[in-house]
């Protein structure tokens, strides 16, 4: 349920109104207490001279009783208020003159409707914590309650990368900052903090609270649990065991189905140290995970089945090559069939104490920590400059090895320190101050050994060795925040001005291809000792095995904003943020790169950051009750948000400045320069002497650059994320407790972020015939240097979202909710990539990738369904049911049209595809089986049963121009509790549960199930392959991306998507309260 929130991450809630005597006139000096009847803790304060009190940094929950109350008038007393996270509850009182037959009136208030509030003005979502008791949840994380904003997409919301998001917990930074992974959360795949551990989360998209900051995507927050003068605790266990898992999709086998089961176990206790003053709360929890690794296995006749999972690499030339390796190196690369399945698992705990220390002031302190393990399999694209990119290590073209998979180590540590004062009715303070730590390290069962792919028919074919990426990769990352919000209350004004300081260290070890990378062209090439046809290699100079790049940021902030009560009916709020980017690290200059000079006679300057540019961020919203009793109210604003990045392109900088580390090296087929460095390079195992002995190709000095290394650096005029934002709502109360919500809301990009490369040459020219794109015949400014990146800003991006939703508030056991969104999204770049390189080669293009098309952004789909529904039932005495039901209908992503090799000769396989006018417009080469016209008319017929590719006839396709089927899901859970006091002054509760995920498929295995495009590298669909690259002369020549006719016409044919992530699942709880 939507409401305000307030604070750098909201902790907190707040209570206002006004009170009046019998003839409505503002009574001044009232007093008004209100008492958190859990814990005892008190709030006090007096109405001002216009009758109108605020109380600040109330905690969350409830009940709360509000006592009103005058000097010769009877008091006046409401029960049962229960506050949300981050919400002003709204309670006026009206006092008559006391008699001796009144002396109090008591008022049983409930639980308030938190959208028809004068508190509300942008587009938020409210996760209860009776939602995240009987709301279905598998994973257990915060991220299967985020999906209830009807606004999100995965962890994207309103359009937006999810990395751009901001979590905080109890106020405390929680971010994924380093950005390596598209989670926003740190800890890799263990949650950082349990369930069980979470009071509250909100989801805020357009506060116009200026408190809110670094974000342009959502604000998440969290509230964590505290104790009260009540001991209680709870245990429990969730279980799925191997059962627990559907192993049928459209009536095929799921391979490593039986693979699945996860144990969770943990408690949460709580209660007073001193009654009515001092509290604490712990939450500990372990959890381990099985679930399918690689499922794909080899071949034995060389043709692939996606639907079986067998991939066209032949068994026996694993054989083959697994034996060469023992027998001629002492390497064992490991299974490449049978694979073992993946495991996670993570431990965590929390403590937190509360101190009422006067009734005044009240301090918190919270402790988090977590640490997790998890298996992942070898990266699927990526590989050193100059080697174009391959359609997928595992995949129906490709296998690996079992030694060529990693781990990560994931450490979160985090403490924060919340001190709440009220200094007198009118002046209150919040002071938080918290540190956060994050490790991320990876790990390997590999021995010491180069990374090699290999390739067969121009395509990736099968990988061994030490992951490319993985060798002494440790991230570190440190954050201190420190944040003082004043709060004074003026009759109709409520000011507020703070203060805040982050500090964020990040230290990053990471070595591309550190045991050095090698790809040949068959595998009796690499058997025979034949050249490699592509090389890579990253070390750190005199023998250091993990040098490190750091970097130390800060961001200073002010601000000041006025919540201003025009009239009873409308209230505004309008401030302004300011702030200051602090690049603390001076960085080393290295000459060598200086030296250079780049197209349009750019430079690079690796020894400095950019330049710290004050950013303004003004917002103002409103809200407005049209018909005075609150049932009718349209809400809204603009303002500027600013926010953060991922930092990894923040350290690529000083990674490739040549000074810590060589700069990636890469030679390969897409630079025919540096194929002469493959020329008898030979393959050597102990990669680290190859290295010292060939100082002509592998300089040991800083500063010293190789041929076709790899430059990066922050633009000196680069801006931080900013983009402008506004939103429109209403809400009408509907007859039973039901609201009608609709909502649009509007982002313009300011600065968005992109990579470009300095070293790109301008193109020769256009090619000829229909696709006349650019191409390039000479593709390096400087030929010394693979690519020069440089970060840089863009103005172009936009996104808007339509909501209409229905909400039912709880009351008689039933709430729920439902609601569709129409998002639309487009930019210039997703980002794909952490590397500067990979995040600017992965896009795709028609023209340079420098300058690539506004087109839809893969960061939102068109439609989406979203709604959830719960019943409790109480019944004889000792028992109670719920029943809850999430739902969710949407269109799954977007697909891009490209070429599985390079089209325009810039050597990055990147060219969107061109959709020809006839059958006859785009040649074809003949192949094995398939002769050119064949293949032509095979290739027509494929455009003509595809509604997106006939709709672009003669024209280009966009980015991520088509849309993915739908899919519809159904997530259930079953509470039975038996509960009983056995004569005592407590409650004891056992409780059973069952969630289940995609319930739908456990009736029908078709039901619920994700699409696969057997044409599709991820999210690029690559029907064609290029013969010949087209010229200003020469137009060009493709073949179709298949074996025969029939076997395009097989992968032409959208398939189920046949494994775990399409099946039913189940997880069954047990759990003692007391």
């Amino acid at each position: 349920m939507p409401v305000l929130l307030f604070g750098q991450g909201a902790t907190t809630s707040s209570l206002s109104g006004k009170i009046t005597d019998s003839r409505g006139e503002p009574m001044a000096g009232a007093s008004v207490v209100a008492i958190h009847a859990p814990s005892g803790t008190q709030y006090a304060t007096n109405t001002d001279n216009a009758g109108n009190y605020r109380i600040q940094n109330m905690r969350v929950g409830g009940p709360y009783t509000v006592n009103m109350s005058f000097i010769g008038y009877a008091t006046k007393t409401y029960t049962e208020i229960y506050l949300r996270l981050g919400e002003t509850y709204v309670q006026n009182g009206e006092l008559t003159e006391s008699t001796t037959a009144l002396q109090e009136v008591v008022v049983t208030a409930g639980v308030r409707n938190s959208i028809l509030s004068s508190a509300r003005a942008g587009t938020q979502t409210n996760v209860s914590s009776r939602d995240l008791a009987n709301l279905p949840t598998i994973s257990r994380s915060i991220t299967d309650f985020t999906r209830l904003t009807p606004q999100a997409q995965g962890t994207s919301f309103a359009g937006r990368d999810g990395r751009f998001n901001t979590i905080t917990v109890d106020g405390a930074a929680f971010n994924n900052n380093f950005g390596l992974s598209s989670n926003p959360l740190p800890g890799g795949n263990a949650q950082p903090i349990a369930l069980d551990a979470i009071e509250e989360i909100s989801v805020n998209m357009a506060p116009y609270d200026v408190r809110m900051s670094q974000f342009t995507g959502a604000s998440i927050n969290a509230v964590t649990r505290s104790g009260d003068n009540t001991y209680k605790a709870s245990v429990y266990t969730y279980l799925r065991p191997k059962s627990f898992t559907g192993n049928t999709v459209d009536g095929n086998d799921v391979a490593g189905a039986n693979d699945r089961n996860s144990q969770n176990y943990g408690f949460r206790v709580g209660g007073p140290i001193i009654k009515n003053r001092l509290f604490f709360f712990v939450s500990g929890e372990y959890e381990v995970e099985s679930l399918p690794g690689v499922t794909w296995k080899p071949s034995v006749d060389g043709v692939s089945n996606p639907n079986l999972k067998i991939s066209r690499t032949l068994e026996s030339d694993m054989v083959r090559v697994k034996n060469f390796l023992l027998s001629e190196y002492g390497y064992d690369p490991g299974k490449y069939k049978d694979f073992d399945p993946f495991k996670n698992q993570n431990t965590k705990i929390l403590a937190r104490i509360d101190w009422n220390i006067t009734k005044d002031h009240k301090f918190t302190l919270r402790y988090n920590d977590v640490v997790g393990t998890s298996d992942q399999e070898t990266n699927a694209t990526s590989g050193p400059p100059n080697n174009p990119r391959n359609s997928g290590r595992i995949s129906s073209q490709s296998l690996a090895f079992s030694n060529s998979f990693y781990g990560f180590k994931n450490t979160v540590r985090s403490i924060t320190g919340e001190l709440n004062s009220t200094f007198n009715p009118k002046i209150s303070n919040k002071f938080l101050a918290s540190y956060t730590f994050i490790q991320d390290t990876r790990t390997s069962n590999s021995s010491l050994f180069p990374f090699v792919d290999i390739w067969k028919d121009g395509d990736q074919y099968m990988s061994f060795g030490y992951e490319l990426f993985s060798y002494n990769n440790d991230v570190t990352n440190k954050t201190l925040s420190i944040t003082d919000n004043l709060t004074v209350n003026l009759n109709k004004h409520t000011l507020t001005a703070g203060i805040s300081y982050d500090r964020l260290f990040f230290r990053n070890s990471y070595i591309r291809e550190g045991t050095s990378y090698y790809r040949y062209a068959s595998v009796d090439d690499f058997i025979n000792g034949a050249d490699p046809i592509g090389f890579g290699v990253t070390y750190g100079y005199n023998g250091v095995d993990a040098p490190g790049a750091e970097a130390t940021f800060g961001f200073a902030a002010g601000y000041a904003q006025d919540e201003w009560q025009i009239v009873r009916q409308f209230k505004v709020t309008y401030g302004v943020r300011l702030e200051y980017p602090i690049y603390i690290d001076k960085l080393g200059d290295n000459p060598a790169i200086s030296a250079l000079t780049f197209a349009d006679n750019r430079k690079m300057d690796v020894g400095t950051w950019p330049k710290s540019q004050l950013i303004v961020s003004p917002r103002i919203g409103f809200n407005w009750d049209v018909t005075g009793d609150r049932s009718v109210q349209i809400r809204g604003g603009s303002g500027i948000f600013t926010g953060l990045l991922p930092f990894v392109w923040f350290t690529n900088q000083p990674t490739n400045s040549g000074l810590i580390q060589v700069p990636e090296i890469g030679w390969g087929t897409s630079n025919s320069a540096s194929m002469a460095n493959l020329v008898n390079l030979g393959f050597h195992p102990d990669f680290k002497a190859f290295i010292a002995s060939r100082p002509d190709l592998f300089p040991q000095t800083p500063g010293v650059l190789p041929s076709n290394a790899s430059l990066a650096q922050v633009g000196k005029d680069f801006k931080f994320p900013q983009i402008w934002r506004s939103n429109l709502g209403f809400d009408i109360e509907l007859p039973w407790s039901m609201i009608f919500t609709g909502e649009a809301i509007f982002s313009k990009d300011i600065n968005a972020v992109r990579q470009i490369n300095l070293n790109l040459a301008a193109p020769a020219g256009t090619m000829t015939g229909p696709d006349n794109r650019p191409y390039w015949t000479t593709t390096k400014v400087v030929s010394t240097v693979s690519n020069a990146m440089e970060l840089t800003n863009s103005d172009q991006g936009y996104q808007y979202s339509l909501t209409a939703q229905l909400t039912k508030n709880f009351r008689n056991g039933i709430a729920g909710m439902f609601a569709y969104t129409y998002t639309m999204a487009k930019d210039v770049t997703s980002n794909p990539g952490s590397a500067a390189f990979s995040a600017y080669s992965s896009n795709t293009s028609v023209r340079s990738l420098n300058n690539p098309e506004l087109s839809f952004s893969n960061f939102a789909v068109p439609h989406k369904l979203v709604g959830n529904i719960s019943y409790r039932l109480e019944y004889a005495k000792y028992f109670a049911t719920t029943f809850s039901l999430v739902y969710q209908g949407y269109q799954t992503g977007r697909w891009s049209y490209t070429y599985s090799n390079d089209l325009n000769g810039d050597g990055i396989s990147s060219d969107l595809m061109y959709v020809p006018a006839s059958a006859t417009e785009i040649n074809f080469a003949d192949q094995t089986g398939m002769t050119a016209a064949e293949q032509q008319q095979a290739f027509w017929e494929y455009i003509n049963n595809n509604e997106y590719l006939k709709s672009k006839k003669g024209e280009y396709v966009e980015r991520f121009g088509h849309v993915k089927p739908w899919i519809h899901r159904f997530d259930a859970k079953l509470l039975q509790d038996v509960f009983s006091d056995f004569g005592t002054s407590r409650k004891y509760t056992l409780q059973i549960s069952v969630d289940l995920l995609n319930a739908g498929n456990l009736i029908n295995d078709s039901w619920g199930t994700y699409t696969y495009n057997p044409l599709a590298s991820y999210d690029n669909v690559r029907p064609l392959s290029v013969v010949t690259k087209g010229t200003s002369t020469t137009a060009p020549v493709y073949k179709l991306n298949a074996t025969s006719i029939d076997d395009f016409k097989k992968k032409t044919t959208l398939s189920k998507d046949i494994s775990t992530a399409s099946t039913w699942g189940c997880l069954l709880g047990f759990r003692l309260i007391f």
